[in-house]
């Protein structure tokens, strides 16, 4: 173990022997409060646990897959496992919460540690159901909280608040999620124990409370309190029922001094307070009013064009004051505000838009912060409506860029209609997104239509161009193979060149050489060499048996390739007079042998004759051996098969020797998606943004468009490497907004945790 760890484990034992000496010597009418609230808390959880059996099996058999189906049923099998042990926890934790510390502000931070856990992908939910579990309880439970509370401060040297009353509504749900927090849940599973621990737990609050209460009457710790709350209740009943509103005042609305959650608001007590004022917090739907009312009336700069990122807290105080009314956020809405700045923060920051769009994104900053007010699955539920239209406006807005007069771009002037649209129109019903996003889908699908016509336009012609370099090449391989080191008869060079290396590429362009059309032209070239190259007289019967079906070969070759009948009757002409040389080869090595053949039995002549005879045939047989001399073996077809392959391969061998295969932006060349868009420098001053819309693969070429479908670029393999280390080439993130918005802001808050602890 690190001395770290010890010195840890020494302070952790410290204060835990501090904390239960003072549990130990807690006023005796605390300690039977702790000891009331344990019972009675331990009792309800033990209900929750029976009723989200039912619900977790219920759910696990209408599963929508099976790994969803599979979590549910193991968390089923968990919980039935560690209901004891959880429920230990949670009264354990209750009674714990007692040894009552000083509440730091610090905790009501979204931008802490603890509290920005609120946007983390697994907890996000969980947080947000335990937040408002909690705000409601407070609300619905005021009264005798609030006597809970007065109790307390006069029984313990600590100041006590909402939020570390040891049996206020925060308190309680804490307990329960650290008890739970052990289990590994499926998110569904969480939820629903979540949702049972409020029904069954949260929302009898009040009987605990009430409880309570009494057990502190029965010790004597200010026993007024009830007839104080009932004499308040009949004066706020009075109150409801007393004079008509001021001039010039809301309904609703405060007149000045009179009171209000036991907190009296003057003129400078409007606008929006902190949680600890005594102010009761928000409703939500009156939060909704006021955020409406600042959305119809944005501040001059902003409606204006700037790029500005809303403080909605100075908003609602300057909303509030001018209509004389003081409200607390609660700690929900409070986050979620705070949360949607950045969001939006980060949207405005956007290196993937250009400035006029986003200027039209951050208009909506107040629209979707309604939305997260009104519902709070809005972080976490990715096919959200309002997340679906800022993700498809921003998603078609990637390659649009600001020129002179684009105030009247089609693009620019469809998604300043769809924020118009959105301000002018939104409440609180989120049809109007789904309806909107459908418009603007539509729109999009138009404008790609048109653009992907002189698009496709421009990737068939560079397709094409480079079938036909790479079919050359392949082609011209083939010819070197068979003719190095050959001397073929001027009419089979004519042949070659201008029939069987145009039907050799007809072939590699319609069919390729894989095909069986490539293969059998192939071999027709190959036979043709070999006709006019093969070895006498030892292949004479193997020429008698070719010639017939090589004939009808290079017949089918004149037509594909539409030869003038004059050429191809002569060329036709001269390969029979090459034939005819060839057999004739062939019959003087037959005589010429069998004439040595009969100079060897003759013993007889004269020797001066033999020696003239000898000489002759010397003569004639050193001219057909060095004849024979002179041909060379053709390469087979499976030579002239990996002689195509070198030739594929040849390109990409000559640019990967100029970097190394580990160089990582020539490994990122083969990563690149089609469709990803890209920033393109060029010089000093331009730039301009571009989608890869091809990787042409015969010449491995890349072909880069805008959004109109224009070219813009083409680069090699290695040009395009070499644009990327230089940053002449930058990828831009093709990610949706929203969700690169919220990876952004979760992992800030993950490197605050960090740094915090």
């Amino acid at each position: 173990m690190k001395d770290s760890d010890n010195v840890v484990s020494i302070q952790g034992l410290q204060r835990e022997q501090r904390e239960s000496k003072r549990g130990a010597s807690l006023p005796v009418p605390v300690a039977a409060v702790r000891d009331k609230a344990r019972e009675l808390f331990a009792e309800q959880a033990k209900l929750v646990f029976a009723k989200v059996d039912d619900s977790l099996f219920a759910m696990a058999e209408k599963a929508h897959g099976q790994e969803e189906q599979d979590g549910l049923f193991q968390a089923l099998r968990l919980l039935r496992v560690e209901r004891r042990k959880v429920v230990e926890r949670f009264a354990d934790n209750v009674a714990r919460a007692f040894l009552v510390r000083e509440s730091s502000d610090e905790a009501n931070d979204l931008y802490s540690a603890d509290s920005l856990s609120l946007v983390h992908n697994d907890d996000l939910e969980q947080l947000v159901a335990v937040d408002t579990m909690v705000a409601n309880a407070k609300r619905d439970f005021a009264e005798p909280l609030a006597e809970i509370s007065l109790r307390l401060n006069t029984l313990l040297s600590v100041k006590i608040y909402d939020k570390n009353n040891p049996i206020g509504p925060d308190a309680i749900c804490d307990a329960f999620v650290e008890a739970s927090r052990p289990l590994n849940l499926h998110i569904r599973a969480r939820l629903t124990l979540l949702k049972k621990f409020e029904q069954i737990v949260m929302a009898n609050l009040g009987t605990v409370y009430e409880q309570c209460n009494d057990l502190f009457v029965e010790h004597g710790v200010l026993p007024s309190l009830k007839q104080q709350r009932r004499v308040a209740r009949q004066q706020q009943r009075s109150s409801a029922r007393g004079p008509a509103p001021q001039a010039g005042q809301e309904p609703g609305q405060q007149p000045v001094g009179s009171a209000g959650m036991g907190a009296t608001v003057t003129a400078a007590g409007y606008g929006l307070l902190p949680m600890n004022s005594g102010i009761a917090p928000m409703a939500a739907q009156d939060l909704l009013s006021h955020l409406g009312a600042l959305q119809s009336h944005l501040p001059g700069s902003y409606s204006d064009g700037g790029i500005q990122l809303l403080n909605i807290n100075s908003l609602l105080q300057e909303r509030l004051v001018d209509v004389r009314q003081a409200a607390a956020l609660t700690k929900v809405d409070s986050d979620i505000i705070k949360l949607v700045e950045m969001l939006f923060s980060f949207i405005l920051e956007d290196r993937n838009l250009a400035e006029p769009i986003k200027t039209q994104l951050g208009r909506l900053q107040l629209p979707l912060l309604k939305v997260a007010i009104a519902d709070k699955s809005f972080f976490s539920k990715g096919g959200h409506p309002a997340r679906k239209l800022l993700n498809e406006l921003a998603d078609a807005s990637t390659g649009w860029q600001a020129k002179d007069k684009y105030e009247s771009d089609p693009l620019f002037k469809k998604v300043s209609e769809v924020v118009a649209q959105v301000l002018a129109e939104f409440d609180q019903d989120i049809n109007i997104f789904s309806v909107l996003v459908e418009s603007f889908r539509e729109f999009i699908e138009r404008e790609r239509k048109r653009a992907q016509k002189l698009e496709q336009r421009i990737v068939d012609e560079a397709d094409g161009r480079a079938k036909t370099q790479a079919a050359r090449a392949r082609v011209a391989a083939v010819m070197d193979a068979l003719v190095a080191e050959r001397e073929l008869p001027p009419v089979v060079s004519e042949w070659l060149e201008k029939v069987w290396a145009n039907m050799l590429f007809l072939s590699c362009i319609k069919e390729g050489t894989d095909s069986e059309s490539w293969t059998r032209d192939v071999r027709t070239a190959r036979d043709l060499v070999w006709s006019v190259h093969a070895p006498m007289p030892d292949g004479r019967k193997q020429l008698l048996g070719l010639l017939p079906a090589l004939q009808e070969r290079l017949k089918a070759g004149v037509e594909a390739v539409s030869l003038n009948s004059f050429d191809a009757r002569r060329m036709f002409a001269g390969l029979k007079e090459v034939y005819r040389e060839r057999f004739a080869l062939a019959q003087r090595i037959v005589e010429e042998r069998s004439r040595k053949a009969q100079e060897e039995r003759d013993e007889v002549r004269e020797q001066v004759r033999d020696e003239v005879r000898e000489e002759v045939r010397v003569a004639s047989h050193s001219a057909v051996v060095v004849d024979v001399e002179k041909v060379v073996e053709l390469p087979q077809m499976e030579e002239l098969e990996q002689v195509v392959a070198e030739v594929e391969r040849k390109g990409q061998k000559a640019e990967a020797e100029e970097l190394s295969e580990s160089d990582p932006h020539w490994q990122q060349t083969f990563r690149l998606a089609q469709g990803s868009w890209f920033e393109l420098k060029r010089g000093d001053e331009e730039q301009f943004r571009c989608r890869l819309a091809a990787v042409i693969k015969d010449i491995d070429q890349f072909i880069f468009v805008n959004r109109n479908g224009a070219k813009v670029a083409e680069f090699t393999r290695m040009e395009l490497a070499q644009a990327l280390r230089a940053a002449q080439l930058m990828p831009l993130d093709d990610g949706m907004l929203f969700e690169r918005a919220l990876q952004s802001v979760i992992g800030t808050v993950r490197k605050s945790r960090g740094e915090m602890h």
